[in-house]
């Protein structure tokens, strides 16, 4: 798409047509990688995104706050710059695949600040650049003057633009219309998809269904869509088959370990053979030889230390045979978050799932950088009650021990994996019955059951659910429950 620089000087048309005079409210990464810009334009939030690394890069515009967070790094650099400035002007290079975003704010001292972000959209080679004058504040992706390539972008070095492609000559020599950017876009596309667009008709998409439309940035957000969606549902199913693995190989060392216990909880639970054997060696010592009482004597000894030894050893192995049962339980509860998450989910999922692995006391774990996390899997009854739905490991943590008052009603499917389910009254009024139907019925919903005619659910105060001891998040014990039987049933 993006490898016209016609079509780039569209796209800077429309994006200063809708952004000019917009306020930076937030500047980072999304989740899915893309760099992206948090804007108030003409009132209504905005998400302006650039994917410079895709084939072909992509420029987005989308409506609302869609969860910029600045982590570490350019995404970190990119806020402490731009937000509370305002988009001036967005251009672009001729015959370039450059955009030129100027962003300009005045202190109120009425000293005015500009600060220009460069948006690369060559294939391959895409980057995001913020400079101030001619100076790289930061770069989305630094390098080095490297033969046959003598351009550097590095922060403090002085910002060269990419040189221009080459341009056949016949294409040199050819008149450019003045009005192309204002032309409608012919879109092309075949078996349902985008296949190509452009200013003018494209002879080759002859065999392709062809549309006009009137903006780019909406075809491009049909693109986006497009292989986007198809993209992160591949990544998706390549990082659940990764998880799988992880939690398969986890469950058969503990089931190996749990085997193994078993074995000397049965040898131990024989020591009384030991005890006896060693009392008839003291009680038969007078009629044995004289020259072989000494060594039956240590022999008693030798049994009598391994009967105390194994009787020591009985409560430990229990504490471990009870941690072993919690794990493979906790095993089975992420692997079945894993089939339910979503992708922008599998990364709370991964993190438990980490929780499982022996902590090694020597290693140095970097502490993952808080993002921001999405509202709540939130519901309104008619009767004025709330209900909160967990949609991961973390959101069943979050929920339960920072959102959820001491004296709201938790619901959870008895015995299989499931979500946490919140149920409150702003008013902390009684809850009708029927809410209390509703929200059971949700919790079944949102489990393992989800399939059968009738989940039992349980439900009891949050002030009686407490953390399991090291587990992954979202791991309870609970107490006081009563206990539903509902069909699951989504929320209507």
């Amino acid at each position: 798409m993006l490898t016209d620089w016609v079509l780039i000087a569209r796209l800077a048309a429309e994006l200063s047509e809708r952004l000019r005079g917009a306020r930076v409210r937030g500047a980072g990464i999304l989740n899915d990688g893309r760099v992206a810009l948090s804007l108030r334009s003409r009132g209504a939030p905005a998400t302006l995104a650039v994917d410079p690394f895709f084939s072909p890069p992509m420029v987005t515009l989308e409506n609302g706050d869609a969860g910029v967070t600045p982590g570490p790094g350019f995404g970190r650099a990119l806020a402490d710059s731009l937000v509370g400035m305002v988009l001036g002007s967005v251009s672009a290079r001729r015959h370039d695949r450059l955009l030129k975003l100027v962003f300009r704010a005045r202190s109120k001292f009425g000293v005015s600040d500009e600060l220009v972000l460069y948006l690369e959209l060559v294939p391959r080679f895409g980057n995001v650049v913020l400079a101030k004058g001619e100076r790289v504040i930061a770069a989305l992706k630094e390098f080095a003057p490297a033969a046959p390539a003598r351009r550097s972008v590095l922060p403090g070095h002085r910002y060269e633009l990419p040189p221009l492609p080459e341009r056949p000559r016949t294409l040199a020599a050819a008149p450019e219309p003045d009005d192309r950017l204002q032309r409608p876009i012919h879109v092309y596309r075949r078996d349902g998809g985008i296949v190509a667009a452009y200013v003018s008709p494209l002879d080759s998409q002859k065999d392709s269904s062809h549309t006009l439309e009137g903006s780019l940035l909406d075809v491009f957000a049909q693109l986006r869509a497009q292989h986007g969606l198809s993209e992160r549902s591949q990544h998706g199913e390549r990082r659940r088959e990764r998880l799988f693995r992880r939690l398969e190989e986890r469950e058969r060392k503990a089931r190996a370990e749990l085997a193994a216990l078993s074995e000397k909880r049965r040898y131990a639970a024989d020591r009384e053979t030991l005890r006896r054997d060693g009392e008839e060696i003291f009680a038969t010592l007078h009629a044995r030889p004289m020259e072989e009482r000494a060594a039956s004597k240590d022999r008693a000894a030798a049994l009598f230390s391994e009967y105390k030894k194994l009787g020591k050893s009985l409560p430990h192995l229990e504490l471990r045979v009870r941690d072993l049962t919690a794990l493979l339980a906790s095993i089975e509860t992420l692997r079945w978050e894993t089939e339910r998450a979503r992708d922008e989910d599998l990364a709370d999922v991964e993190a438990a799932a980490a929780q499982l692995e022996p902590r090694q006391k020597s290693a140095r774990t970097r502490a993952a950088p808080a993002k921001r996390r999405r509202a709540a899997l939130e519901f309104r009854t008619v009767h004025g009650s709330r209900i909160l739905v967990g949609r991961s490991p973390l959101d069943n943590a979050e929920l339960t021990f920072r959102v959820a008052r001491p004296d709201d009603l938790w619901f959870h499917a008895q015995g299989i994996p499931g979500a946490h389910v919140i149920l409150s009254r702003d008013d902390r009024s009684a809850i009708p019955a029927a809410d209390l139907s509703t929200a059971a019925e949700l919790a079944a919903f949102h489990s393992r059951g989800k399939e059968s005619a009738v989940v039992l659910v349980d439900y009891t105060r949050r002030k009686h659910v407490r953390k399991q001891r090291a587990a992954p998040p979202g791991l309870v014990w609970y107490t006081h429950a009563q206990t539903i039987a509902v069909t699951p049933k989504a929320f209507e």
